[in-house]
């Protein structure tokens, strides 16, 4: 099998390393943005070969969009006529609703199937990359109503085979739970951040405070774009996150018992 990966960021790099390690008959061809990029994948063997050249991908069996959202449409509209028919394509973006959308503008948009592994570090980029970091985590895909995923049972068996669980969610329901599970979690982490920079010296904190701001020091560009396409899932979060905020607020000033409050939050994270 002929694996193309447009992106060799963290994501994207991962990837292909967990696919060279897997010792089986897959091939891997990188698509990165700059020379020096695809030059520096192939040197740590993360790719068999790697360019900046789309085109290099037209006889791919699979083809893996990694690239930051916001470049995904111009991704698609370029990669659409340069691929086989039959080429199956589905990408890594945390926001899938308007990924869908974009994929509609493709010659074979049944062909397409969206995907989002749930992995990650705070640090970006192909020096980051891991190829254990797919490992015992979620990997979401995406179908549109009625889609037949079963072209895609060979590439369903790779994600497993690096550590992936597989399942699958609508895309509207994805990124609703993603505002939830993640995306807010960047912005209280930014919150959070930016008030102890006003308030507290951040050389005093500890474990806790490090825990807390770990997420803030993510890149604000990415974390931009996602705010953009799930904005309504997200300010729903916000504003949810804010009111239960705002009755522990309530609570512990007035006085009253809080021991409940924190002890239901403990036994909710498990």
């Amino acid at each position: 099998m002929r694996v193309g990966i447009i992106g060799l960021g963290l994501i994207g790099g991962s990837l292909a390393l967990a696919l060279r390690q897997l010792g089986r008959s897959i091939e891997v061809i990188g698509v990165a943005k700059r020379a020096e990029s695809a030059a520096e994948a192939t040197r740590r063997g993360a790719v068999d070969r790697a360019s900046t050249d789309l085109a290099d991908l037209s006889d791919c069996d699979i083809v893996v969009i990694a690239t930051p959202i916001e470049e995904i449409a111009v991704v698609m509209e370029r990669l659409g006529p340069l691929v086989a028919t039959e080429t199956l394509i589905t990408d890594v973006a945390s926001v899938k609703r308007p990924v869908l959308d974009w994929a509609q503008r493709l010659p074979n948009p049944s062909r397409f199937l969206g995907g989002h592994p749930v992995a990650g570090k705070t640090r970006t980029g192909l020096a980051a990359s891991d190829a254990a970091i797919f490992a015992h985590e979620p990997w979401i895909f995406t179908p549109v109503e009625g889609q037949d995923v079963r072209p895609f049972d060979t590439w369903f068996e790779i994600v497993r085979a690096i550590g992936g669980t597989v399942s699958f969610m609508g895309a509207d329901a994805h990124d609703r739970q993603m505002a939830f599970l993640s995306h807010l979690a960047f912005v209280v982490s930014a919150a959070f951040s930016e008030t102890i920079q006003k308030n507290a010296d951040p050389t005093a904190g500890g474990p806790g405070y490090r825990s807390l701001v770990r997420l803030a020091g993510g890149e604000p560009s990415m974390y931009e774009a996602i705010a953009r396409e799930n904005r309504d899932a997200l300010v729903d979060a916000i504003d949810r996150f804010d009111a239960v905020l705002h009755r522990y607020r309530q609570r512990i000033g007035d006085g009253a018992r809080v021991r409940e409050l924190f002890g239901g939050a403990v036994h909710a994270g498990r």
